[in-house]
Order: C-alpha cells, then sequence, then structure tokens
C-alpha cells in the first residue's frame, strides 16, 4: 500500500539566502527531485522500505513538500545537499526568476 507524506522541513532567511532544510532519513539522492519554478520550490520523491522483524514499521510510498520563495533567487546559484538524512537547499537571493531542476550533492 503506497502512502504519501510530507516531510518535516523549515526555513530560514539566512541574510544574503533563503535556507531550506527537509529531513529524508533514508531516502537516497536518486530518489528526490528538487526543482524552482519562479518562487515556488518543490521537493519530491519516494522511498520502499522493507519490511524487517515483528515490531519496526517502515515508510514508504511518495512524499512532497513544497514553499513560495519570499524574495527572488539566483536560480544559477542555487546549491542542494543531502548529508546526514538532512536535506539543505540554499537559494541566492537574487533579481530573476527561472525554472531550473536542482541537482543534490551527497557526502
Amino acid at each position: 500500500m503506497s502512502r504519501h507524506w510530507m516531510p518535516v522541513a523549515e526555513e530560514e532567511d539566512a541574510g544574503d539566502a533563503y535556507v531550506v532544510r527537509a529531513e529524508l532519513p533514508g531516502v537516497p539522492r536518486e530518489r528526490v527531485s528538487v526543482e524552482l519554478d519562479g518562487k515556488e520550490l518543490h521537493i519530491s520523491g519516494s522511498v520502499d522500505e522493507t519490511a524487517a522483524g515483528r515490531t519496526l514499521s517502515r515508510r514508504q510510498g511518495t512524499f512532497s513538500y513544497g514553499i513560495r520563495v519570499p524574495g527572488d533567487v539566483d536560480s544559477a546559484g542555487i546549491h542542494a545537499r543531502l548529508a546526514d538524512g538532512v536535506l539543505t537547499i540554499s537559494l541566492p537571493k537574487s533579481g530573476e526568476q527561472a525554472r531550473r531542476r536542482i541537482e543534490i550533492d551527497v557526502d
């Protein structure tokens, strides 16, 4: 049975950039998509953890999270990093709007 869930996330205005952090423990980079469309940031993907043992519950299904970025960002300078189960996206402030798929770095 596939379920849809929303990751725990936070947004921060760090002065020269907007920073978004989303908790995605156990989700591999290749199953996560990050896109910016104008001022709309979308994080989506899927996870399929198989059951192990009698008492452990495992997540499965698709997830998504989206926010409207409060200001314009430099789409060419966006950086996404997935480390220790936390996806961190840095969106440098700018005056331009564009659609861009963001690659995710992994440690």
